[in-house]
């Protein structure tokens, strides 16, 4: 048997060897999608309450970062494996035999702990996910005992090549923007409300803050559309590929009290648009199968579906 060094998380450096991967991921795999972009890793770094210490593993071959596990408690596993590497299936064996452990240290969380696009996965199991086109992911989960489920992640790509993208049509005293220090409050704000039909968000001023410090992180790509009052009704934020020319949203949000009168796409062209002015060539975006206002939002934009990313359950008893 095949054996790699591991070791969890241990600081900034790691993030950059995971933003490096990521990208690098992205661009091997392009143009299709991939697992976790580099936006993607940075966002969930920063979310409330998150130790990456606790969570992330990293796989190494001498000095070469060949995989990482990153485990979302209670249930749900990402993973990704460098494309092309010669050890994949012993090493995705070692990575899923890793999470299945993290999750068996949990013992049962109850439902009041599990995210509610989660819980619909089973609230005894441990949950990852597998590319359509990446058969040998599909695999290594069937051979582990994985079962796929009917729960799927749809990916989406734009391209930015092409006449400039018109600025969106606005009702009157709306106008779009992006975040400033001035707008802590009211960002967080429209954040929390805009997912609390996914469950209780714990994002804080605080760690919104932290956040907007994060590498990749770009002010003027965090966009909001406000009304005339000055009261946040959607938002979104863009990530920078640079080494690939590829953009990346995540998240993308609009209240409950908003939707259904185009301020999510609103905020999401404007997003858009200024990619576009930054020289990027696709930008990308994801939501889950259940989303369907997502469904609908973004093939509204240009948004064309290039890849889904299926549910694999296992009980690791």
């Amino acid at each position: 048997m095949t054996s790699f060094a591991s070791r969890a998380y241990a600081g900034s450096a790691d993030l950059d060897r995971l933003i490096d991967f990521a990208d690098m991921a992205t661009g091997v795999r392009f143009p299709r999608s991939t697992y976790m972009k580099g936006g993607d890793v940075v966002w969930m770094m920063f979310t409330p309450g998150f130790d990456p210490e606790a969570t992330i593993r990293l796989w190494f071959d001498d000095d070469s970062l060949v995989a990482f596990a990153w485990f979302e408690p209670p249930l749900n596993v990402d993973f990704d494996i460098r494309p092309g590497f010669a050890a994949h299936d012993s090493l995705g064996d070692e990575i899923l035999r890793w999470a299945e452990e993290r999750r068996r240290s949990l013992g049962r969380p109850g439902n009041e702990q599990i995210p509610k696009a989660y819980a619909m996965l089973g609230e005894n199991s441990v949950s990852t996910k597998a590319l359509e086109t990446d058969q040998h992911r599909i695999s290594l989960l069937q051979r582990n005992g994985y079962t796929r489920t009917d729960r799927f992640h749809v990916l989406y790509s734009r391209s930015l090549v092409e006449a400039p993208i018109a600025q969106p049509d606005l009702g009157a005293g709306l106008r779009l923007r992006h975040a400033t220090d001035a707008d802590l409050d009211a960002r967080v704000d429209v954040h929390r409300d805009a997912w609390s039909v996914w469950g209780y968000s714990k994002v804080t001023v605080e760690t919104y803050r932290r956040l907007r410090s994060a590498p990749l992180y770009d002010p003027e790509l965090d966009v909001v559309l406000e009304d005339a009052a000055g009261k946040f009704l959607s938002y979104c934020i863009g990530w920078l590929d640079a080494a690939n020319g590829i953009g990346h949203f995540e998240p993308v949000g609009c209240r409950p009290d908003s939707t259904g009168r185009g301020y999510a796409r609103a905020a999401t062209i404007e997003g858009l648009r200024r990619m576009q002015a930054r020289g990027l060539h696709t930008a990308l975006v994801g939501t889950e199968s259940v989303n369907q206002r997502a469904r609908v939002l973004y093939p509204s934009c240009g948004f064309i579906e290039v890849d889904r990313a299926h549910y694999y359950v296992k009980e690791p008893g």
